[in-house]
């Protein structure tokens, strides 16, 4: 961690206010008996962003995880952040685009579009787009100002005219594909392409008239992953390759690159009209020459790329989804960068995952793993990965985690900062959501769920002496794997029908299976309860198999495990995980966040709560050898006291 960095999170420790309850945390938590827990300072810190945008020498980048969201301003020139601004409201800003000087953004889970003026930092929201939960995944420009959204989940593209205030909604692109992704305008239409089923969707700005441009042979499945409209043509990334239609879909021809890269995620085209493109994850950075994608360079590996500009002739503009601005010159192969998380941008982020090995308290953020040792007066220290770190597990003296969206799991050494690849796990899965140890066999399990548009979740087994990695896709068919624990070599699953959103789920019950780590082979399945389509989280203790559902959120089970029966049910305050501590079966919600005492024989206990929210996948607990639990509370490192004695 730099020396700025450092008095950045300092200061963000200072501002949240380390150690004091924080009004609200508390709640109900008291009437409980249980005491406020101990807060630390920011879990986590961000300056992760998501759309960016650029107006001559001025940058505008938009952040993510933070509540609302920031607009920062970047001088260019000096490499320098200028101004910090705040949206009304959101966690964050997919989209961001450029119209007569001022900055127009898309957020979620609200999907807001706000007009913002650079000169005296004004924000107008000027119309929400879509439903609760949605969001806005791209604008454009249009030569004439106009600019055009596109969003989720109902795949709309809208238009906003700065002319005449006119926000006006253009109708669903595509009804078998959940996501307007990207978008490109040019004089006469607009050109969407959608997601998780590949369309590209010309949409004549006059009329609204809509005809779908992509290849009909070409393969549907996946994602179109930017566009651009330049020179009478449309080009789109898809695939790891480049797709150049007509603007009428009359004709197509595709470029490659030789050495395959898995996705590229952004596109430009220089003055001169030379097509650049990067890649994700290799941070590969390409021309384009004839049917081919010569590589000129590289900047940035294992990031995100949220947007590409040339500069200056020679130097290609970078913005990282990490919140790493990186300056290439494609001339001398030098390379520049500025880490907005360096920087006052930052600021406490929603938590991914949380551990605790025996020595340190890790937390899983945007980008970083955070390392605290708050007992022994040392300041957090971070340590840079190549996503987010959705699950965590200590294992011999190292902390192994996986990332999304990578899918790709590694093993980090808290002693050094290093990080090393265990592999990506592939075959589709892209969002780890859990990850289990058996120790006897020296065994790493890993649940995960699919990419966007698919169902067929995966079990992954790790030898961790050897590396091998063996992947099970379809044990739970139909289903993403949301959960994994081990019980006498016997893995216990969780899944959800719904998978990982952008296709209809075919089946209606989540399952529960039972996976032999011996024969490799699946024992048995079972729906526990009926009409609940989505688990969250399994965990084993005492001969029964507790569970808590995501969709009926809260409902919650006790399954003896010898006859399938479950004995216990009843509801919770929302979903989370499950663990067994001190021969005890503890649960933290979300939706006020509570903390719960479970048994087979007995109503759910609350223990604690409410709790501030502070979470982005769903809340956990990491106990210590005794009663105590680190946990969240307010995007604040917070110590829980669950002794016994507390309870009434």
């Amino acid at each position: 961690m730099t020396e700025l960095s450092r008095r950045t999170f300092l200061s963000a420790v200072a501002a949240a206010g380390a150690l004091p309850v924080v009004p609200g945390v508390v709640g109900t938590a008291a009437a409980a008996g249980a005491p406020a827990p101990e807060l630390f300072g920011p879990a986590a810190l961000t300056a992760a962003i998501v759309g960016m945008a650029v107006d001559g020498d001025t940058g505008y980048a938009v952040t993510r995880g933070q509540t609302p969201p920031k607009v920062v301003t970047v001088d260019l020139p000096s490499r320098s952040v200028t101004r910090i601004d705040r949206l009304q409201r959101g966690d964050g800003g997919w989209a961001c685009t450029v119209s007569g000087g001022h900055v127009y953004v898309g957020t979620y889970p609200t999907p807001d579009l706000y007009r913002y003026d650079p000169a005296g930092g004004g924000v107008e929201r000027l119309g929400t787009i879509g439903p609760s939960g949605g969001f806005v995944w791209c604008l454009a420009t249009a030569p004439d100002g106009a600019v055009y959204a596109g969003t989720s989940p109902r795949c709309e593209l809208w238009e906003f005219r700065p002319d005449t205030g006119v926000l006006r909604n253009l109708g669903r692109v595509a009804t078998d594909a959940a996501y307007a992704r990207v978008v490109a305008a040019d004089e006469t239409s607009v050109y969407v392409g959608t997601t998780p089923v590949r369309h590209v969707v010309a949409v004549d700005r006059a009329t609204g008239a809509m005809r779908d441009i992509y290849p009909a042979e070409l393969d549907r499945a996946g994602s179109i992953d930017a566009i651009v409209a330049t020179g009478g043509r449309v080009i789109a990334s898809t695939g790891g390759r480049l797709l150049d239609l007509a603007p009428d879909g009359s004709d197509h021809a595709v470029a490659t690159a030789p050495d395959g890269p898995g996705m590229i995620d952004a596109l430009t085209v220089t003055p001169s009209g030379e097509l650049l493109a990067a890649a994700r994850g290799t941070g590969a950075l390409y021309r384009r020459v004839g049917d081919m994608l010569e590589r000129v360079g590289a900047a940035n590996a294992g990031d995100e790329t949220r947007g590409i500009w040339l500069r200056d002739g020679s130097v290609l503009l970078g913005a990282g989804g990490s919140g790493l601005l990186w300056f290439h010159d494609l001339v001398t192969g030098d390379t520049g960068t500025v880490d907005l998380t360096d920087t006052d941008v930052a600021g406490p982020d929603l938590v991914q995952s949380i551990a605790y090995d025996g020595s340190a308290v890790n937390v899983g953020g945007h980008f970083y793993l955070t390392v605290h040792r708050p007992w022994d007066g040392v300041e957090p220290h971070r340590i840079r990965v190549a996503g987010e770190v959705k699950a965590m597990k200590p294992h011999d003296g190292r902390v192994l985690a996986a990332l999304y969206p990578s899918g790709e799991l590694i093993s980090i050494d808290p002693a050094t900062d290093g990080v090393s690849s265990m592999g990506l796990i592939g075959h589709n899965q892209q969002r780890p959501w859990e990850l289990a140890m058996d120790a006897e066999r020296g065994l790493l399990l890993v649940a995960t769920a699919p990419s966007y548009g698919r169902l067929d979740g995966a079990l992954t087994v790790v030898d961790l002496a050897t590396g091998a990695m063996d992947v099970y896709v379809g044990v739970l068919p139909e289903q993403s794997v949301m959960s994994v624990t081990v019980h006498d070599g016997v893995a216990y699953l969780a899944g959800d029908t719904w998978g990982s959103g952008g296709a209809t789920p075919t089946r209606k019950v989540a399952q529960v299976a039972a996976f032999d780590l011996d024969t490799r082979a699946v024992l048995w399945r079972t729906e526990p309860l009926a009409g609940q389509a989505s688990l969250q989280h399994v965990e084993v203790y005492d001969g029964f198999l507790y569970g808590v559902y995501k969709r009926v959120s809260g409902t919650w089970f006790a399954m003896d495990l010898a006859t399938r029966t479950v004995v216990r049910q009843g509801k919770l305050s929302g979903y989370g995980e499950i663990c067994v501590h001190n021969d005890q079966v503890f649960a933290e919600t979300n939706f006020g966040d509570y903390i719960y005492r479970l048994r087979s024989d007995h109503d759910a206990e609350q223990l604690a709560g409410p709790i501030a929210t502070s979470w982005f996948t769903v809340p956990q607990l990491a106990f210590e050898r005794g009663w105590t639990a680190w946990g969240v509370a307010g995007r604040q490192l917070a110590r829980f006291d669950l002794h016994p004695r507390h309870r009434r």
